[in-house]
């Protein structure tokens, strides 16, 4: 085992990194090449892996990297994303009863509400000739989703989508955390109402939720109130942070752009490409023991990031990583986690992504970013893009 006084240190805000588009990859793709794993002195300090299959065996090993606590810099949540935040196998008896909501064949059903309120909401913009592409668009369509989903007023959107920016971060970390608290509060009310003239268990999400059960007995509120939290947040902000990031690349890369509308099969490969070379989130996890991994020396309660977002580009595992090849194949990302932990809302992300890209394209096919506009990256997130286009 390597004594600790000898391990690679950085110190680094990898969450914040500010700079263009690409600075946060380009960052950790040095840091993968210098280092297989090192200290990063931020905060408290933690462990951060860079390479595919270190991370990937990391996700794997639940019973040594606990999901305790999911946030690098924050060891000891005041809050519970349910079922993130639990290990086997109790993860997996709080997760079955969501499991069937969110498969392919319930996300079909979905799919024609998406189409109709992606059209709706580009007709709201399509003739200025322009818009700020994550507040007209990619805060628009998951939270109109989410409402249809769960049965939820129209009108309500825009409470969901302040609340998923306000836990972004971007102000603080109080703020983020009173978000949550609202969000839960919400849904006290919404559950009281269900509660009161409940709708039909086997349609109404939130109805069924209320007869589901873990390990033998009904959720209780607290459960209840943590798991919608999680399915909210989820939702929206990495569906919106995704749709940003492909939408900046084709607005930048005119070949590529043009490739999607000529060709619009291949967008199904383009978003499992921009997933890979653009992934959205890094998950962290929580040492229940001490370990020798791999010759780093981790003790117990140590935090540990485990870096998708450098995993998804280790030349070791992908050929020319850091272009993008719309038709890439074999393409074994890891953007959704490696583990039973694996991102529920997967498939519900993939058909959003899919059909925002087909009908933005079949309705603005030619569009770039605004003149005099020069776009900045907070670590893994693009607050604003400014596009524009010729009007009808």
């Amino acid at each position: 085992m390597t004594d600790i006084s000898e391990c690679p240190v950085e110190q680094v805000d990898l969450s914040r990194l500010p700079g263009p588009p690409g600075t946060l990859f380009e960052a950790l793709d040095d840091l993968r090449a210098r280092h297989r794993w090192f200290r990063n002195e931020i905060a408290q300090g933690y462990w951060v892996l860079t390479r595919f299959d270190d991370i990937r065996e990391a996700f794997q090993t639940p019973e040594v990297f606990s999901n305790r606590s999911i946030v690098p810099v924050d060891p000891n949540p005041e809050y519970r994303f349910m079922p993130s935040l639990t290990d086997p196998p109790i993860h997996m008896k709080y997760r079955a009863p969501l499991a069937r909501w969110f498969s392919p064949q319930s996300i079909e059903k979905y799919k024609q509400s998406m189409t109709e309120s992606c059209e709706a909401i580009i007709d709201g913009f399509i003739d200025d000739g322009g818009a700020e592409f994550c507040s007209a668009f990619a805060d628009q369509l998951p939270a109109r989703t989410l409402t249809h989903i769960l049965h939820l007023p129209l009108a309500d959107a825009p409470f969901f989508i302040s609340c998923a920016n306000r836990i972004r971060g971007h102000v603080n970390a109080d703020d983020a955390v009173a978000a949550m608290r609202d969000i839960k509060a919400y849904f006290v009310d919404v559950l009281a109402g269900r509660r009161a003239g409940g709708l039909d268990p086997d349609t109404d999400f939130l109805t069924y939720m209320l007869g589901a059960q873990v390990d033998g007995r009904p959720f209780n509120d607290d459960e209840l109130l943590d798991t919608l939290m999680t399915l909210a947040f989820g939702s929206l902000d990495t569906t919106k942070t995704a749709m940003t990031w492909s939408t900046w690349h084709l607005a930048t890369h005119p070949a590529d752009r043009e490739w999607v509308v000529s060709e619009p099969a291949i967008i199904p490969s383009a978003i499992e490409e921009f997933l890979r070379a653009y992934p959205v989130v890094s998950m962290a996890r929580k040492l229940n023991h001490d370990v020798d991994f791999h010759g780093c020396p981790m003790k117990k309660d140590d935090m540990v990031l485990l870096t998708i977002q450098a995993a998804t580009r280790d030349p070791e595992v992908f050929d020319d990583p850091a272009t993008i090849h719309l038709d890439r194949s074999p393409n074994r990302h890891i953007a959704f986690g490696a583990s039973e932990h694996r991102c529920l809302g997967s498939h519900l992300a993939r058909a959003e992504l899919k059909i925002a890209m087909e009908k933005w394209h079949q309705r603005i096919p030619v569009y770039r970013l605004a003149d005099g506009v020069e776009i900045e990256a907070h670590g893994s997130h693009i607050a604003e893009l400014p596009l524009t286009w010729s009007g009808r």
